[in-house]
């Protein structure tokens, strides 16, 4: 077979496997694994599903189509309190731990807080499942000075 022939076969099956996600377990926040963004496309929340018990994210807020702001992010799934640690804009990673109430072991959540009280802002992120997609609000702890997000599956 010549080199260009075994080229095209081998794109052929990467992009054939990546499409077809076989029986991918979307794990304990299933509600939150895929690419979401705002109604006017100026913020974009995308994750993963979970490998080896990390889910990994990333968010962007574009515009007039250039990134203004970014973060990394990754959730540690674990059986009872799962971590959720951000990088703002390649800054210093801060963990969040799941709050007790919403931790469980055994079935899929349409819901999830985490909480740290140690940080200055935010204390609080809640990621929901929503009537149109995914939800996010962040808060301090009390619940004040909250910033609402709202995001529908990504277009194209």
């Amino acid at each position: 077979m010549s080199l260009k022939a075994v080229s095209v076969l081998a794109i052929a099956l990467a992009v054939g496997a990546c499409a077809s996600n076989p029986k991918m377990d979307p794990g304990r926040f299933p509600f939150m694994v895929g690419c979401w963004q705002s109604a006017d496309g100026v913020n974009k929340e995308v994750w993963s599903y979970p490998e080896g018990g990390i889910m990994f994210g990333y968010g962007t807020t574009t515009h007039d189509g250039a990134v203004t702001t970014w973060e990394q992010s990754r959730i540690d799934i674990r059986p009872s309190r799962s971590t959720y640690t951000a990088s703002p804009e390649g800054q210093r990673p801060i963990t969040f731990i799941e709050a007790p109430s919403a931790a469980t072991a055994t079935a899929p959540a349409t819901s999830v807080v985490f909480e740290n009280g140690d940080h200055d802002y935010p204390q609080r992120i809640e990621y929901r499942a929503a009537k149109e997609g995914l939800a996010a609000t962040i808060s301090k702890l009390d619940g004040s000075r909250p910033v609402q997000y709202a995001w529908e599956r990504c277009h194209g």
